[in-house]
C-alpha cells in the first residue's frame, strides 16, 4: 500500500559531507529505516550549499543527479581528463559518483538539490517543473516518488488519492510503496518551481 509523507525543512537531518568540506541537509532517504551513516540506503534526496572551489566526495557505486537551485552556476570536471561542464540553475545534471569530481564556482556560492541512487538497486528520473497554464500532468512509473518545492507553492494531486497537498518552499512529498504507475498533477504557481523525482528498483 502506498504511503505518503510530507516533510518540511525542519525535518531535514544535517550531516557532514564525507570529505568534510561541507554540510548536507538530508530531505529524504529510502528504504524506510535506512541511514546514510550505515550505508544501507537505496536512494537519497538532499540539498547543500557550495561556497568554495574544491572536490566532491567520491561515492563508489552511486549515481548522482544535481540541480542548482540558487546562484550563478557551477563548473564540474569529472575525472582527471574530464571536459569541464557548466551547470546552470534549474537544469538537471547526471554523473557517476565513482570518479573524482572537481567543482569551481562561476560567480559566488550556489545551492543545489542532489539525488543519489545506489547503482544496481535504484534508478532515478529527475524533472524540473515550472509554472504552466493550469496543472502540469505527468505519468510516473511504479516505485517511489519525491516532489520537492524549490520555490513558491506547489499543489500536488495523485490519481486515486483523496488527499491534496500544498507544498511550501523547501517541503518534500515522499510517496513510497506504490505498486503501479500513476498520474500526477502539479499546480505550479507563476513564481514556483518543483523538482519531481521518480525512483524505480533496479536489478542490473
Amino acid at each position: 500500500m502506498a504511503s505518503f509523507l510530507l516533510r518540511t525543512p525542519s525535518d531535514a537531518r544535517r550531516l557532514p559531507w564525507r570529505n568534510g568540506r561541507g554540510v548536507t541537509e538530508e530531505l529524504a532517504i529510502g528504504p524506510a529505516g535506512a541511514t546514510f551513516e550505515r550505508d544501507d540506503w537505496d536512494w537519497r534526496l538532499s540539498r547543500a550549499a557550495v561556497v568554495e572551489d574544491g572536490p566532491f566526495s567520491v561515492l563508489p557505486g552511486v549515481d548522482r543527479v544535481l540541480v542548482l537551485t540558487e546562484g550563478a552556476g557551477l563548473v564540474l570536471r569529472h575525472g582527471a581528463d574530464g571536459t569541464p561542464t557548466r551547470l546552470v540553475p534549474l537544469v538537471a545534471h547526471a554523473f557517476a559518483g565513482d570518479a573524482p569530481t572537481q567543482a569551481a564556482l562561476v560567480a559566488g556560492p550556489v545551492r543545489d538539490l542532489s539525488v543519489m541512487t545506489r547503482r544496481g538497486r535504484a534508478m532515478a528520473s529527475v524533472e524540473v517543473v515550472r509554472a504552466a497554464a493550469g496543472a502540469a500532468h505527468r505519468v510516473v512509473p511504479a516505485g517511489d516518488l519525491l516532489v520537492h518545492a524549490v520555490a513558491g507553492t506547489v499543489g500536488v494531486a495523485v490519481a486515486g488519492v483523496a488527499t491534496r497537498w500544498a507544498l511550501a518552499p523547501g517541503c518534500t512529498l515522499v510517496a513510497t510503496g506504490r505498486v503501479e504507475a500513476t498520474s500526477l498533477a502539479l499546480d505550479v504557481a507563476p513564481e514556483a518551481v518543483a523538482v519531481v523525482v521518480s525512483l524505480v528498483a533496479s536489478s542490473a
